[in-house]
């Protein structure tokens, strides 16, 4: 397996360095995800830095301050943790430039990386990052590409050949077509065929592709097949685990737990749930609990829904791990959604039986989930019956699901293909370069 050793012959008293870049999302799916990519970077003996980039309107610093959005980032345990600063004027330049590098015919995607692109980190920031011997950067999300583009630009030359690795965390051109996002030009939604051109241009810019799903895997080696790619099915910090397995401070239960932000997908799974499957089995006097904050979207968008569920909706919380001890049946009622469920694989991954619809193991290898007793519920009664089982045999489901995570999403398979992929991106290239001393952006 490659190491950091491999790349410090040079300088062997400072540790090689990776940075990473990705939205500032510091709860969630993608949370998970980049938290994963950092512990795999530091057991290889890699430096790390994290970087939170917004490229999004609400984004915008009215003080020229970043917004407070690396609270809760510190549990990502990179070595470093900056966030950018998306300021209004930079953001009225970046609208300008991208309408006139598009001629006013680039699509919503084009706009958000041309937005987060115009981020712009510290100069002690910037001189901190130069003092490091990077070898590699690691994109999140298609968004914050530019921005790190421009970074090692600034750091190493216009002709740097610092390898760079994108973790794709879906289609976005399939997400944006679905929501129907306005196209800033046009003010209506791009076609799926330019939104798909867009991304494919982008993604041509890096060396290596990660997956989290088995469908985006197949869907962008088909798109582009001579670029090397390689699944990372998403895996769970084992920090996390060893704190939700904690003895309990109360005895407390939970008999149902959903734990969603605020996404679409999840306002639908509740609209589902509660319709649908909740009749089925209101008698029972289970207690259910949702955390996160879906509780937003939903008092917004189904205000007479939350009002008759209101004291179910825990909102946004800073710990999980009380919750999913308490746990005695997880559920996962989605009717929508793409790329890799998160919630699903912490689910199996804390030994918690879980009840889930086809949506819910999305971009899984349904053979294997098949193959490890698990099985998916898309009928409300179903669904509803499967609750009812599960809580009556707790142990015998929960063992289920913990032996379908180790077979399936365990660390040592998630760290191998990261392996690969690393292995890919530094050989692409040849000898990583050490940054120039005196950058700023």
């Amino acid at each position: 397996m490659p190491s950091a050793s491999d790349y410090s012959a040079e300088r062997p008293a400072v540790p090689p360095a990776v940075i990473l870049v990705g939205p500032p999302w510091p709860r969630g799916g993608a949370a998970r995800v980049i938290q994963n990519q950092i512990a795999h970077y530091r057991s290889r003996g890699f430096f790390t830095v994290f970087i939170a980039v917004p490229f999004l309107w609400y984004d915008v610093s009215r003080d020229g301050h970043p917004k407070p959005v690396a609270e809760g980032m510190e549990e990502f345990g990179s070595d470093r943790l900056f966030a950018a600063i998306l300021e209004q004027k930079r953001y009225n330049l970046a609208k300008y430039r991208v309408s006139l590098r598009h001629m006013f015919r680039g699509t919503v995607l084009d706009w958000r990386v041309a937005i987060g692109r115009a981020a712009r980190l510290s100069r002690n920031d910037i001189e901190f990052l130069a003092t490091l011997p990077a070898v590699l950067f690691h994109v999140n999300h298609i968004y914050t590409l530019d921005f790190a583009l421009d970074l090692r630009r600034s750091l190493f030359g216009r002709r740097s050949r610092l390898p760079v690795v994108l973790e794709t965390h879906d289609v976005q051109a399939h997400l944006l077509y679905e929501r129907s996002i306005l196209n800033p030009w046009t003010r209506r939604p791009d076609r799926l065929k330019r939104l798909i051109a867009a991304e494919a241009a982008l993604l041509n810019k890096v060396n290596v592709l990660i997956h989290l799903s088995v469908d985006d895997f197949r869907f962008f080696k088909s798109l582009l097949p001579d670029k090397p790619q390689f699944l990372a099915l998403p895996t769970i910090d084992d920090t996390f685990r060893s704190d939700v397995v904690a003895p309990p401070a109360q005895s407390e239960t939970i008999d149902l737990l959903f734990v969603g932000q605020s996404h679409i997908p999840n306002l639908h799974a509740m609209k589902w749930f509660f319709e649908q499957v909740w009749p089925l089995i209101k008698d029972r006097g289970y207690d259910l609990k949702i955390v996160g904050q879906i509780e937003s979207m939903v008092k917004q968008e189904l205000p007479r829904l939350y009002d008759s569920f209101a004291s179910s909706f825990v909102g946004p919380v800073a710990d999980l791990a009380p919750y999913y001890r308490a746990a005695r049946c997880v559920i996962a009622p989605m009717i929508s959604g793409s790329g890799t469920s998160i919630k699903t694989i912490e689910a199996l991954a804390l030994g918690k039986p879980f009840v889930g619809t086809s949506k819910a193991f999305r971009g899984m290898p349904l053979d294997k989930i098949h193959a490890a007793g698990l099985r998916e519920y898309d009928d409300p009664q179903a669904f509803a019956e499967a609750i009812v089982q599960l809580l009556g045999s707790e142990n015998q489901a929960g063992a289920m699901s913990k032996a379908a995570y180790e077979s399936i999403f365990s660390l040592r398979a998630s760290f191998a293909a990261r392996d690969e992929a690393l292995r890919a991106a530094i050989s692409a290239v040849g000898t990583p370069q050490i940054p120039n001393r005196e950058v700023y952006i």
